[in-house]
């Protein structure tokens, strides 16, 4: 067979089939930089087996022997098997790419073995002739030597193998132009007609002896099928994965995206752009009536991509132009324009809202009656609101650095003092002091130089990670503030000197007056008991009487002396309060009989446990109560009752049926040296100390009264004690 390696003849059969091999050589290496596409290592295998099938049938054609033919004809099969195969494959991996991934076995199996098989039955025919029957023969036709062949059962086996996966490959393009979106159902179409006519040129040579240039034209139809197919690939959205993303991203980009002619007309518009503007699906027509002073601006060139939003349907969109330029010639007018409606509806929303967020703030900051600075990382000021420049005396705008260290401010402490270690302060507040609050200092204004008193709150703020420290300073011109409570203190200073010097003084006077006003009721008490002329005995008895009320008017001024001294001790001892209620009774008792009033003491049984206290205090708060309720009544009855609540605490209610008050003189009969009204002391006489006593008494144990009277009602006042029971009582 070495006779059949070179070409006998050279006809155009021959140089037909070796141009359009090396067209199939060449597009296969151009297609090899094209982009990805699903299926391409299968196209470029069909493609790489396809040259080989056609150099095989060139050599065919240029041999003038039958055995030479049938050799070529043989070592031709193997690629005759490749090629569908590798190209059903393809339209698998474009059809069904997930379905395509779970076969890749079986897959390599069917594209490599059956062409191994085919070329043992080729080579073999020799012996079994059911390949090519012995029927084979020459054949002049058109003037050329071509073989007619015998096809034998195994011609026809292989064929229908063959037709599985050329008809699979038609069935999946016939149903892709069915089920694919619209706009690619007309490629499909195409791809379908494509597929089927290297079909249909088999079926040709096989039923109808059609012939190439005396050769089966079905090499040279699947040529042309898998050039057009590379051209498509190429220049079609369907195939090419860089138009197919340039596809997705027109038809799902959420902005809307306009293409316009020269003439401003609408050429076509992505879906977004066709709801926005309320316009068909079909491309072309005249542009809406939002979009034309866009359009006008776009065509005459004088779209500003820095001016003022476009506004459609209460939404706003920046515009960007693209130009489409011509594909031959770049000079003259572009054949049309592509326009992007960015939607910066909510975008502009927020930062309107946040303008008008930073106007709000800067106006609060300006008419705020605080003074607001603040400092940067280095004490520097960056603000200073027109408060803070009218407390500083200064105009800050920037161009003049003002520090918070300058020497110029003077700063001292409110009373004009140096402050200690002034320098390391301020270095240490600069750095990031802790939150101040009321930081009072005095510092020179700068528009007159006069010292003014401010007060200093301050906070660090840092902005953001990694931001510069800065600090926030809230001032306030306290000076006549400051002034003025310096007089209050100085004062308060005088009050509270002038208080102890009276308390002194009447301590001191209480005392000289009750020693010699002990010897005088020492005197009348013996001078009593020796005199028994009735006259003298009344004028004894009456001074007798005058030096005890003396005697007790002074011990009150005493104890609220020593009240306000704080000197006033409370003992802590147990003492039996039935015993000091029958105290008070018995001394009482007298009194109101005399003036024919009914006085009962009661002592519930809950109260009689012995308390720790001070029963002489104690004592003295009910004498002064019942003291009071037997001089302010003229008839009825005075009531004491001793009780105690839930807590324990002594409920102590002194009532009586006298004058009463109103709300008014209620509220003032705990002050010093006060009675409901001047009438009172007039009429009933006292000092005014009594009630003052009991309430301080009762603060000092911790207790609490309340007064409850209306006037010719008579009077009820309800205390509560809190004293412990003694241990021996708990």
């Amino acid at each position: 067979m070495l006779q059949c390696v070179l070409p006998q003849v050279i006809n155009d059969g021959v140089g037909f089939a070796g141009f359009v091999a090396l067209g199939i050589v060449g597009t296969n290496l151009w297609l090899r930089r094209q982009h990805s596409f699903f299926g391409k290592p299968y196209f470029h295998a069909s493609l790489t087996a396809m040259a080989l099938w056609l150099a095989a049938c060139l050599m065919e054609i240029s041999q003038t022997t039958l055995d030479c033919k049938v050799f070529w004809a043989s070592a031709a099969w193997p690629m005759i098997v490749f090629v569908p195969t590798a190209w059903s494959f393809f339209i698998m991996d474009y059809c069904f790419p997930g379905a395509a991934a779970r076969f890749t076995r079986l897959r390599r199996l069917l594209l490599w073995l059956p062409p191994v098989v085919a070329l043992l039955i080729a080579a073999t025919n020799g012996q079994h002739q059911l390949f090519y029957g012995p029927g084979t023969r020459l054949v002049v036709a058109d003037g050329l030597i071509a073989g007619s062949f015998d096809h034998g059962p195994l011609f026809y086996l292989l064929a229908a193998y063959l037709y599985l996966f050329l008809g699979y490959a038609v069935v999946q393009t016939l149903l892709g132009a069915i089920w694919a979106a619209p706009r690619f159902r007309l490629f499909f179409a195409a791809l379908f007609v494509i597929t089927a006519f290297p079909a249909v040129a088999n079926l040709s040579y096989i039923l109808f002896d059609f012939t190439l240039y005396g050769f089966d034209p079905t090499p040279f139809a699947f040529s042309a099928v898998l050039s057009i197919l590379a051209w498509l690939i190429v220049e079609n959205r369907m195939m090419d994965t860089d138009a197919m993303a340039r596809d997705v991203l027109f038809y799902s980009v959420p902005d809307p995206v306009i293409v316009i002619g020269p003439a401003g007309n609408l050429l076509t518009a992505n879906p977004e752009a066709r709801r926005l503007l309320g316009i068909g699906k079909s491309a072309g027509g005249p542009v809406p009536d939002a979009l034309w002073p866009l359009v006008q601006a776009v065509t005459s060139g004088g779209l500003d991509d820095g001016g003022q939003p476009l506004r459609i349907a209460a939404r706003e969109f920046t515009v960007t132009a693209a130009p489409l330029p011509r594909p031959l010639g770049t000079r003259g007018a572009e054949i049309g324009w592509v326009l992007r409606l960015h939607d910066m509806t909510q975008r502009l929303q927020l930062q309107r809202a946040l303008e008008e967020e930073r106007e709000f703030q800067a106006a609060l900051a300006e008419t705020s009656l605080s003074g607001i600075i603040a400092l940067d990382e280095d004490g520097a000021f960056v603000f200073a609101n027109a408060e803070a420049e009218r407390i500083l005396g200064i105009r800050f705008d920037g161009s003049e650095v003002l520090r918070l260290d300058d020497p110029a401010w003077a700063i001292r402490d409110p009373d004009g003092n140096p402050i200690e270690e002034l320098a390391a302060s301020l270095a240490e507040f600069v750095r990031g002091t802790p939150v101040l609050r009321d930081q009072r200092f005095s510092c020179l204004r700068r528009s007159d130089g006069e010292r003014r008193i401010l007060s200093l709150n301050a906070s660090p703020l840092t902005t953001g990670t990694g931001g510069k420290s800065r600090s926030v300073l809230s001032l306030a011109d306290v000076t006549d503030q400051y002034r003025h409570e310096s007089r209050l203190k100085e004062a308060v200073i005088r009050a509270e000197a002038a208080n102890q010097a009276k308390s002194r003084f009447l301590a001191n006077m209480s005392h000289e007056i009750r020693t010699p006003l002990n010897g005088v009721l020492g005197m009348a008490e013996l001078l009593a008991d020796s005199v028994t002329d009735p006259e003298q005995l009344m004028m004894v008895t009456t001074i007798r009487d005058s030096g005890g009320l003396l005697l007790s008017i002074l011990n009150d001024v005493l104890d609220m002396a020593k009240i306000e001294a704080g000197k006033l001790a409370l003992e802590a001892v147990p003492f039996d309060v039935f015993r000091v209620a029958e105290k008070v009774d018995t001394f009482y008792s007298p009194l109101a009989e005399a003036k024919g009033l009914s006085f009962d003491v009661m002592v519930a049984t809950g109260a009689r446990a012995q308390r720790l206290g001070d029963p002489h205090r104690v004592q003295q708060i009910l004498q002064n109560l019942v003291s009071n309720a037997i001089k302010f009544t003229q008839s009825g009855d005075v009531r004491l009752a001793v009780s105690a609540d839930a807590q324990g605490a002594l409920v102590i209610e002194v009532s009586d049926t006298g004058i009463g008050m109103t709300e008014e003189q209620v509220t003032r009969i705990f002050n010093e040296f006060e009675q409901a009204d001047g009438s009172t002391t007039r009429r009933f006489g006292g000092t005014g100390l009594g009630m003052s006593i009991v309430r301080r008494l009762i603060d000092m144990m911790k207790g609490e009264i309340a007064v409850t009277s209306a006037p010719g009602q008579g009077t009820k006042v309800r205390l509560r004690l809190p004293l412990p029971l003694a241990p021996a009582a708990a």
